[in-house]
């Protein structure tokens, strides 16, 4: 009896492990097939990669195959880049943990595609983050194209933060492995992007003709570049941009010759609204306006056909200001409440977007939420089940028990308090995270809305002024102070947009800043000699509301100078010492007895700016010996918001 159960269990285990062998030989074919399917149809059906992965994720689920079931998440969440970006991050969140564990050759992607959607959103700081995460993997394993693809990418959100200049710097880089590579258009795609950088900071610098010629420069290598890769989409996107550097530049003719090359192109028909709007604008600013209505209805007929509303409100405006230009003065105003009704739309648009990405993420949480509860529960009836079986069977053992739940408690508490001191940390870095993104956010609704509403007041001015040719002097002397104030403002607008932007202003920023403003009042008073002195070596840095309020402060003493110190110089001199930085302004004016004088509201208000960031201002004036003005404040040790 006993051979024959010997040898009964002699056949039966070996067939058993056999048998399981097969299974999971089946099972990981299984997985290999639907891998390859999902992979297979992604940029090509998104529907087929989410079903294939899908299937894929209920297979690996059940037997806790955690690699594959990362890799699932990882291909869903790229079935989703075109459909709902929230949908897409969820899943490569969920994939990241252990693709990071292993190193994974999807990281070479997936931190790129992280910082895209982020970059659509606008959330800068952590684009940024999973952009620099990419470079890092792929610097680490060599890969040389999608190191090229990172550093011109983080070029990009430099040049969505209006940081122009360090845009400039990381798509260099690029440029310099695009060449080595022999990428033709990745090539076309860096002078592309250089080009840009360099058309928005001549804007930004008062039109600067030195900065348009290196916007052209490079905008032309890109388009050469680019019909020679046969990327002829970023082609006609870059014959735009030029057209559009000509057209700021006044040079119409060449404005016109290059808009047509991007019209030329075939096909991009749904992108060729905003084109056609360029192209009228040129016509209308040359005063062919019939040509203007012609080819801005035609852009009109663009913008409905392919619901490309943010076009259709620069038709609309345009077709304004055509109807300005023709005194049609009913027509312009019906034309200009389109103009409003289309962007108050877009704006609740947004908005609206922002709500149901919002209730999406609420949903997901709340579900998780319930899931977790759910096992919590059933971890809690199993413990309660343990516990009496444990009771039962170990009821001697109740001494020991309680010894080991009690340094159990000890353990939970003392681990407790360290959680709890970790949390603290993250909200202090969520909280400043929040506040640096509230206020790239603030300083970029300024630029867009503040900015193009006071743009829009000089060019009515401008119109009225056109309009108003046999109006007497004063109303024209009036609307010419109105102009000047609205520039004015502009010009302060932007210089707080330039300080909200930064957490720190380097010493060398600053000083570039203020020899701009220098240059200017240069151009405005030729018969003052202005001469700017800067001796500090180290990198030394001031908090954004140090920089600013001594940048005004400075402002202010100078334009005093100029209006009531009837100078011929004015010095202005930077320079520290070992724990303090000094300005002065000096001029060789008039002067003033400070015991007898009446200081009014705007040295008042130089004393409030400084006092404000802990500084000390000193006056020092003789009659007829001039004026000499001193900020002294310390060094930074500590990032101010």
């Amino acid at each position: 009896m006993k051979k024959i159960v010997s040898l009964l269990l002699f056949i039966f285990f070996p067939l058993l492990f056999f048998s399981q062998a097969i299974s999971k030989r089946s099972e990981n074919k299984k997985i290999d097939s639907l891998k390859q399917l999902s992979q297979s149809y992604i940029n090509k059906n998104d529907s087929l990669t989410r079903l294939y992965a899908s299937q894929l994720l209920d297979l690996v689920s059940k037997s806790n195959d955690e690699p594959a079931k990362n890799e699932a998440y990882y291909l869903i969440a790229k079935s989703y880049l075109s459909s709902s970006s929230f949908k897409a991050l969820k899943n490569f969140d969920l994939a990241t943990e252990y693709l990071t564990e292993t190193n994974h050759k999807f990281l070479a992607d997936l931190y790129f595609h992280k910082s895209k959607i982020y970059t659509l959103h606008s959330e800068f700081p952590k684009a940024l983050e999973n952009a620099l995460k990419s470079l890092q993997y792929n610097q680490k394993n060599k890969l040389e194209s999608k190191i090229q693809r990172d550093l011109s990418f983080i070029g990009y959100i430099h040049d969505r933060m209006y940081e122009f200049r360090t845009s400039i710097k990381w798509n260099r880089k690029s440029l310099k492995i695009a060449k080595k590579l022999k990428d033709t258009a990745a090539m076309a795609r860096c002078y592309g992007r250089i080009g840009i950088a360099y058309d928005e900071l001549a804007e930004k610098d008062g039109f600067n003709r030195v900065l348009f010629d290196s916007a052209l420069y490079f905008n032309k290598k890109a388009v050469k570049l680019s019909e020679l890769s046969g990327d002829y989409g970023f082609a006609r996107i870059t014959y735009s941009n030029i057209g559009n550097s000509y057209s700021k530049l006044k040079m119409y003719k060449k404005a016109e010759e290059y808009t047509l090359k991007s019209l030329e192109i075939p096909g991009f028909e749904s992108h060729k609204g905003v084109t056609l709007v360029n192209l009228g604008k040129i016509y209308l600013e040359t005063g062919r306006y019939a040509l203007a209505e012609k080819i801005l209805d035609s852009a009109m007929a663009n913008t409905i056909k392919y619901g490309t509303r943010k076009y259709q409100l620069e038709a609309y405006y345009r077709f304004h200001e055509l109807d300005v230009k023709k005194k049609n003065y009913k027509s312009a105003l019906k034309n200009f409440i389109a103009y409003k009704s289309i962007e108050d739309s877009l704006l609740n648009k947004s908005k609206n977007k922002q709500i149901i990405e919002t209730r999406e993420r609420y949903q997901a949480s709340e579900k998780e939420n319930k899931i977790l509860t759910q096992r919590a529960e059933i971890a809690e009836r199993d413990l309660v089940i343990k516990n009496k079986n444990l009771f039962a069977i170990l009821l001697s053992s109740v001494l020991l028990i309680l010894g080991l739940l009690a340094y159990g408690l000890y353990k939970k508490k003392k681990q407790l308090g360290v959680e709890i001191q970790l949390k603290d940390q993250l909200a202090i870095a969520q909280t400043q995270n929040k506040l640096q993104e509230q206020r790239l956010r603030i300083s970029r609704d300024l630029h867009d809305n503040i900015g193009s509403q006071l743009t829009f007041i000089i060019s009515s001015i401008d119109n009225l002024k056109f309009i108003t040719k046999s109006a007497d002097k004063n109303l024209k002397n009036k609307l010419s102070t109105i102009n000047d104030f609205a520039s004015n403002t502009i010009n302060q607008l932007r210089d707080t947009i330039w300080a909200m932007n930064k957490n720190e202003i380097s010493l060398a920023d600053f000083y570039n800043r203020m020899l701009s403003f220098i240059e200017k009042a240069k151009h405005a008073k030729t018969d003052i000699t202005f001469n700017v002195t800067n001796t500090i070596q180290s990198n030394s840095i001031l908090s954004s509301v140090k920089g600013i309020n001594i940048f005004r402060v400075i402002q202010e003493a100078v334009n005093n100078a100029i209006k009531y110190a009837k100078a011929s110089k004015i010095n202005v001199l930077i320079e520290e010492s070992e724990s303090n930085i000094t300005f002065t302004v000096s001029d060789n004016g008039k002067g003033f007895d400070i015991n007898t004088i009446n200081f009014g509201n705007g040295l008042e208000n130089m004393q409030k700016r400084i006092d404000e960031v802990g500084g000390t201002l000193s006056i020092d004036s003789h009659p007829s010996k001039g004026t000499t003005i001193t900020v002294t404040c310390t060094k930074n040790t500590i990032n101010a918001v």
